[in-house]
């Protein structure tokens, strides 16, 4: 027995190792001079040090007994406290770990030994033909002959080596055997288990599921009841069991949650928090805007619940996936504003073809209901046609014949964009004409015409300043160093945009 004291402290150790370790990690001693501790082995003094900035000890005799000593103390106190060796899952895990502490003090020698020790060591090994001490080796060759495992750890079942302590123990907790209650409280809330063997938590509170499933049932029980907010309990733990004896012997997390569901275990998935506020869908401003919404929201809604059947067929989704998906599915048909469809109206009574071709010359498989559409509303056929064919129907869209076309693909790209951006500032400028600004004199300006006279003043550059989460913008003078504030809500911000665009081009 090891007597371990200091100013107001003193402990017992039945190891050495266990004496290491306190040193090694103990804040508080951390920063004591070793002259102030006291170590004594059944009342004889053992001298504490100093090494490498951390507390150590050092004892009399050759390295090799030191060390071996260091095993003998540990295969006594836990591993063959009965002279048979125990199996991982039937010693506790701070003590599991002392084994592994040698393992990692075998590698800095110094640590535990003089210099004139480990010079000894070196010498002695050298006789017998090694190049030098090897107390990693000494300890592998040692663990295998004591407790029949090397550094790896031992063996799992029919499985490879496993040298952690958690993993034994988890695995005896699924075959049900009689591991001491002092075993199972060591891993009561320790985070290990909230890795690789979630599966295993359950089994630390859940005695009644001990030894009840193979792991190829457990794993997705745990998994889905863990991912649906739900505890296995001793409630309910003979319950799942008898309902997991319904399952295939390696079933799916899909299979599981069918069954928890059709057996009322689990309950329907909730909808998200956003499907139970409403949305503000707008209003068309045309017929074919509300032709060219419906045909979308009808489209979406359907490719959705087909791939929802396809998935389920395939059981890569739950019964209660399938089921959330086509609620989802349904509600965003009636959730679709008509925010696209006046958009593209507009392009169409605009004669906007960069934007109409850029949506609707592509192959059949893109954009098809934006095209389904246009035949709905205007009888243009744009799907299963040649490429020549539907981009004259695009033309037709906005009543382009085939002299218009040609004009029209003939203008240069710069022209084209000279176009765009004119069309840009129409409508930029129409939004800030319906806006009002009173100026200091009195008078009151559209946002149009306060934007323009702006400009012409010497504010040139649009800045742009974050406020938290939000961001203002400006418009300022870069000579004077003067801004004054633009405005998404009444189109000022829009507006001077293009304005700027157009000068600049």
């Amino acid at each position: 027995m090891y007597e371990l004291s200091f100013a107001g402290f003193s402990q017992s150790f039945r190891t050495l190792l266990e004496v290491l370790r306190f040193l090694r990690g103990n804040a508080p001693i951390a920063d004591l001079d070793p002259a102030d501790i006291s170590l004594a082995f059944f009342g004889h003094p053992v001298s504490v040090t100093r090494f490498n900035g951390r507390l150590t000890v050092r004892m009399p005799g050759t390295a090799s007994s030191i060390f071996l000593s260091l095993i003998d103390e540990i295969d006594a106190a836990y591993f063959r406290p009965s002279f048979a060796v125990l199996e991982p899952w039937q010693i506790r895990r701070e003590h599991w770990q002392l084994l592994y502490l040698a393992f990692d003090l075998a590698r800095k020698p110094l640590y535990l030994f003089s210099s004139d020790q480990v010079a000894q060591a070196h010498e002695e090994a050298a006789k017998c033909g090694h190049r030098g001490l090897d107390l990693f080796e000494l300890l592998q060759d040692e663990s295998e002959r004591r407790f029949g495992f090397r550094y790896a750890g031992p063996m799992l079942g029919n499985r490879q080596s496993n040298g952690r302590h958690e993993v034994h123990v988890a695995y005896a907790l699924l075959a049900g055997k009689p591991i001491p209650r002092a075993v199972v409280d060591d891993y009561a809330s320790w985070s290990e288990f909230d890795s690789d063997l979630q599966w295993a938590k359950p089994l630390v509170t859940v005695p009644e599921l001990r030894g009840a499933l193979s792991l190829a049932k457990l794993v997705p029980l745990v998994t889905v009841m863990r991912y649906s907010k739900q505890a296995i309990t001793s409630c309910n733990a003979a319950l799942l069991a008898m309902l997991m004896g319904l399952v295939p012997k390696e079933p799916t997390l899909v299979e599981v949650d069918d069954l928890l569901y059709a057996k009322g275990i689990l309950e329907a998935h909730p909808l998200p928090a956003a499907y139970l506020k409403p949305v503000d869908v707008g209003l068309p401003t045309c017929q074919f805007a509300e032709v060219l919404r419906r045909t979308l929201a009808d489209s979406l809604r359907d490719n959705w619940l087909a791939e929802l059947e396809a998935a389920r067929r395939a059981g890569s989704i739950s019964a209660r996936s399938f089921e959330l998906g086509g609620q989802l599915a349904i509600l965003d048909h009636g959730r679709h504003t008509h925010t696209f469809a006046n958009e593209f109206a507009k392009a169409v009574r605009t004669a906007d073809m960069s934007y109409l071709l850029r949506i609707l010359d592509r192959p059949d498989d893109a954009n098809r209901a934006s095209k389904q559409a246009v035949r709905e509303m205007f009888g243009i056929k744009l799907i299963g046609v040649p490429a020549a064919a539907r981009r004259r129907g695009i033309f037709e869209l906005d009543g382009m014949d085939a002299a218009q076309q040609a004009e029209w693909e003939s203008l240069s790209v710069s022209q084209r964009e000279a176009r765009r951006v004119a069309r840009e500032v129409s409508r930029a400028r129409e939004a800030a004409e319906m806006s009002r600004i009173r100026m200091d004199d009195g008078a009151v300006l559209t946002g149009a015409e306060w934007v323009d006279r702006t400009i012409a003043e010497g504010f040139s550059q649009i800045v742009s300043v974050r406020q938290g989460a939000s961001v203002r913008y400006a418009l300022a003078d870069p000579i004077r160093h003067l801004q004054v504030s633009l405005r998404a809500n009444d189109g000022t911000l829009a507006y001077a945009r293009v304005s700027l665009e157009r000068r600049a081009s």
